[in-house]
């Protein structure tokens, strides 16, 4: 889970699984969450130290650097690729933000099977 073409890979390996007739496949991707799990989380049960050891095996960077490395990737990519997904968390929230509440009456639909009457 922290290794993006590790990732890559898997997922790959399960699509043809599937598309050949394997049945299902479940992945467990395994990763480190950075931060609290709220605002109000002390963060007590871990140190800096462990969190500032697994920020340097974040995928994203990794995978960067390794691709700047290559010669794949220079930092006007980046700052373009930086800039997309900005523009695209931003339209998201905008459009969450202008639409409607849902119902109360409709908050527990779908969180168990339907059987049709």
């Amino acid at each position: 889970g922290m290794d993006v073409l590790a990732v890559v890979d898997a997922a790959q390996r399960a699509q043809l699984a599937v598309r050949a007739g394997g049945g299902p496949v479940f992945l467990e991707l395994q990763t480190y969450r950075f931060r609290a799990h709220s605002m109000y989380d002390p963060e007590l049960y871990r140190s800096k130290d462990e969190i500032e050891r697994w920020r340097r095996r974040d995928p994203i960077t990794v995978l960067a650097e390794g691709l700047r490395a290559d010669g794949l990737l220079t930092d006007d990519d980046m700052a373009a690729i930086e800039s997309e997904a900005t523009a695209t968390v931003d339209a998201a929230v905008a459009a969450a933000q202008a639409g409607s509440d849902e119902p109360v009456e409709d908050l527990t639909r779908f969180v168990t099977s339907e059987v049709p009457s």
